[in-house]
């Protein structure tokens, strides 16, 4: 047996020896700010101590075997360095090393040793000015061991195994500098690189981003507007020339190849932006596709696997500045000019299962953001973030806490880890100053005994004032769901006539298997019916909610349901024709067989499942639905597919409904289902496509796999 399954008397002792050593870090942190802080006229009691705070805790942790990437010599080191290299934020935020790392070792000074070190130790092998030789180019991005300042110190002190690179003999502060130098290399290649392009300066403003998608030229938005309906008025590809459509340029994410992309671009003044899997970015020049800068961001070796499987789904702009969501729980503001970082601020910490994998959405000079790990146990919400300074300015709970509103259809305490993720973008009216956002699933979702009642505000749709974040109303689609159909789908906001009358609604077609019209500023139920085979409900009753059959719940020998885990529709967006007054959605038929657990637990890698969803092959069919009423008009079927590997839809003024599956790119006639264009591009076909404007001319995007085509006429 392994002694680590036995109770072991030692941990006591260690833990007590480790708060011995912090306590003497403390009291000799202590001494060395009062003297040192004194004589450099330290600032009043209360900024010192917080200093000397955080330095504590810091050691403290390295004491308790915390932090094994650094001795204690290079630590002390780093923390009688100025600004204690931002090592502040792995204390306060939870931020891990290499998100939090800022080498303040790149004065000129530093930059001039730095150059004269890697002379006399590198050059031998990496050539001058890293261009390569007898080792590897560093004048480049994309080391294979990471390029994060703490990666590449790393791989000076240690050496890399099994090759040439063998450990640097240095000290701390000669390695510091180095890394400093090696920054400068792929700043001067990156400028060379992009010295052929033209110049830009992207501004957008908020009324740019309130008015998204009336410029054919530009993309400025996830859903290419805030009404979330994918859809562009752009004429020029038609049924008639579709298939005249070539490949412009195509681009080859740096990405690890276990990765497909799920983004949506942006698109301002000729230059695109997207999220390279699974968290970097990426700036291309929308004419060419050449780069123009990159942005990395290394992310904890842990993080929640179901969240980091297809990257980040995209960014914000707004000003100069982009906003990515970062898998491990950190917002960035990043300048779109030239890829630096201006702010970064922790919203929820990987550590504790959260993620992010949705695009932020631009409200009113905010940036809101959603939440991912509904099947880790966490606790969903969604935050609005101030675009220039990163300060947050409200929260909104998802899965209500003691004295909030909806508290009470949460039993035996399952609210404390009860999922409600947020990890799709939702939608926003100016002219409510409402906000509308999809929530998941609530956790375990496979085991409800566990959580008696209705669960909210789990698989509902909340509508919240965006100035406030307070709640307006609310609407459940599936009540105490035990059959993991998350609601998170984009929201498409239109103003139909229903029974005569115009009204300004939500049209959503649902995980569980109904689409849904609600009246966009009540909530109020006005049409619910099926869009995909379903059994688990007889129907709707007057108010929407769903009137449960036989087929509803679980048995211990399994039983079968209409639709399966994967659902109707998933995340992929549908999108919306004004013109044609239809709904094109991403559909899917199947079915799942549910099993009861008697024991249900935690799952592998830290999932919260509690029970099993086994699911037969599904289908991936394209349904046109009215949208007032939900009659289907037609339906373009595929080939039977693996849950997920399907797009997103766009539909044009052009009379097209474009999308993605098993590699293909299609276009269908948005009139009559029938399909005009199909091209074999390979990899897995996630994203959806978008269009816009180059040059007067119309192209579309699309991604398969690790690539990014652009096609036109």
């Amino acid at each position: 047996m392994i002694a680590a399954d036995y109770p072991s008397k030692a941990r006591p002792r260690r833990k007590r020896l480790a708060a011995i050593v912090a306590a003497v870090v403390v009291v000799g942190i202590g001494v060395w700010a009062t003297f040192t802080l004194k004589s450099q006229h330290s600032t009043p009691d209360g900024w010192t101590w917080a200093r000397i705070s955080w330095r504590a805790q810091l050691f403290a942790r390295k004491a308790e075997g915390a932090i094994p990437e650094f001795s204690w010599r290079e630590l002390w080191f780093m923390m009688h360095s100025r600004g204690g290299f931002g090592l502040e934020g792995v204390v306060n935020q939870g931020v891990s090393l290499d998100g939090t790392l800022l080498n303040p070792y790149a004065t000129d000074d530093d930059l001039q040793r730095g150059a004269g070190i890697f002379r006399e130790r590198c050059m031998v092998c990496h050539g001058k000015e890293g261009t390569g030789g007898h080792a590897p180019r560093l004048n480049r991005s994309g080391y294979s061991h990471g390029e994060s300042d703490f990666a590449i110190y790393k791989t000076v002190r240690d050496g890399i195994p099994r090759t040439g690179m063998a450990a640097v003999a240095m000290s701390p502060k000669e390695r510091w500098q180095v890394v400093g130098y090696v920054r400068t290399l792929q700043l001067a290649a990156s400028i060379k690189n992009t010295e052929q392009l033209p110049s830009v300066d992207i501004q957008v403003s908020s009324e740019q981003i309130r008015t998204a998608g009336s410029r054919p030229d530009q993309w400025l938005t996830y859903s290419g507007s805030l009404d979330g309906r994918r859809f562009a008025p752009l004429t020029e590809i038609t049924p008639e020339n579709v298939a005249r459509l070539r490949v412009r340029w195509v681009h080859q994410f740096d990405a690890p190849e276990s990765y497909g992309s799920e983004s949506t671009p942006i698109v301002v003044d000729g230059v695109l932006f997207t999220t390279e899997p699974p968290n970097d970015v990426v700036a291309l020049d929308a004419k060419s596709g050449k780069v123009r800068w990159r942005y990395r961001r290394n992310l904890p070796d842990k993080l929640p696997t179901e969240s980091v499987h297809g990257g980040t789904r995209g960014l914000a702009v707004l000003g100069k500045l982009l906003f990515l969501g970062g898998l491990d729980g950190v917002l960035v503001a990043i300048d779109a000019n030239n890829g630096s970082v201006i702010w970064q601020t922790t919203v929820a910490k990987s550590s504790d299962n959260y993620s992010m994998s949705g695009a932020p959405l631009i409200v009113n000079g905010s940036v809101v953001v959603g939440v991912a790990g509904g099947e880790y146990g966490i606790n969903g919400f969604l935050a609005a973030y101030d675009a220039q300074t990163g300060r947050q300015q409200w929260r909104f709970n998802t899965v209500p806490g003691p004295g909030e509103f909806g508290h009470d259809t949460w039993k035996n305490d399952a609210w404390r880890t009860g999922g409600g993720a947020t990890w799709v973008t939702g939608s926003y009216d100016p002219s409510l100053d409402l906000l509308y956002w999809g929530i998941g699933n609530p956790s375990p979702p496979y085991n409800g005994d566990v959580r008696p009642g209705d669960n909210l505000f789990t698989d509902s749709i909340l509508a919240l004032h965006a100035s406030s974040g307070k709640l307006a109303w609310y609407f459940q689609f599936t009540p105490h769901d035990i059959h993991d159909w998350d609601a998170t789908e984009t929201p498409i906001l239109a103003d139909i006539s229903i029974k005569g009358v115009v009204r300004r609604v939500v049209c959503i077609a649902n995980r569980n298997g109904f689409y849904y019209v609600l009246d966009r500023a009540t909530g109020e139920f006005l049409v619910g019916v099926p869009f995909v085979e379903q059994n688990w409900a007889n129907g709707l009753d007057s108010a929407g909610r769903p009137v449960l059959s036989a087929s509803a719940g679980f048995s211990s020998s399994g039983r079968l349901t209409r639709p399966g885990a994967v659902g109707g529709t998933n995340w992929q967006n549908a999108a919306f024709d004004p013109k044609g007054g239809l709904i094109f959605i991403p559909a899917t038929e199947g079915a799942g067989i549910f099993t009861k657990s008697p024991h249900p637990r935690h799952g592998d890698h830290g999932l919260f499942e509690g029970s099993a969803g086994a699911n037969e092959p599904s289908t991936p069919v394209v349904r046109a639905l009215d949208a007032a009423t939900g009659a289907k008009k037609w339906e373009r079927w595929d080939t039977p597919l693996p849950s997920f590997e399907c797009s997103g839809l766009l539909a044009t003024g052009g009379g097209l409904v474009f999308g993605a599956s098993g590699g293909f790119v299609f276009a269908i006639d948005s009139a009559t289902g029938l399909e005009q264009w199909r091209v074999f591009l390979g990899g897995d076909t996630y994203a959806a496509p978008i269009t816009f404007n180059l040059d007067g001319r119309q192209v579309i995007l699309v991604s398969a796999g690790r690539v990014l085509f652009e096609f036109g006429l």
